[in-house]
């Protein structure tokens, strides 16, 4: 990687890197996020994240860093119209 990094464009490249470094730290903050929302009961997580119908991405993003088993607790405890979104954006297919 290094190599192409050289290769490239300088304005690519600082580019790229800003991008990088963003994910970065974007992941860290979804990361704790869900370390909050697993502490909290499925049904309160379930009722906070009703609520951000708005930005179901992020929801989304919260619940795809969970286990298996706390993200399913907290879909099941959702209303199910809400809970099939979330689970259409979470496709790792689409």
């Amino acid at each position: 990687y290094r190599k192409y990094y050289e290769e490239i464009d300088p304005t690519t490249a600082e580019y790229l890197y800003k991008q990088v470094v963003k994910q970065l730290e974007e992941s860290k903050e979804v990361l704790d996020y869900a370390a909050a929302y697993s502490g909290m009961k499925p049904k309160q997580a379930a009722g906070i994240f009703e609520q951000m119908t708005d930005n179901l991405n992020l929801v989304a993003r919260i619940l795809g860093v969970m286990n298996a088993e706390e993200r399913g607790e907290i879909l099941g405890a959702m209303d199910p119209e809400v809970a099939a979104k979330l689970t259409k954006i979470m496709d790792p297919e689409s």
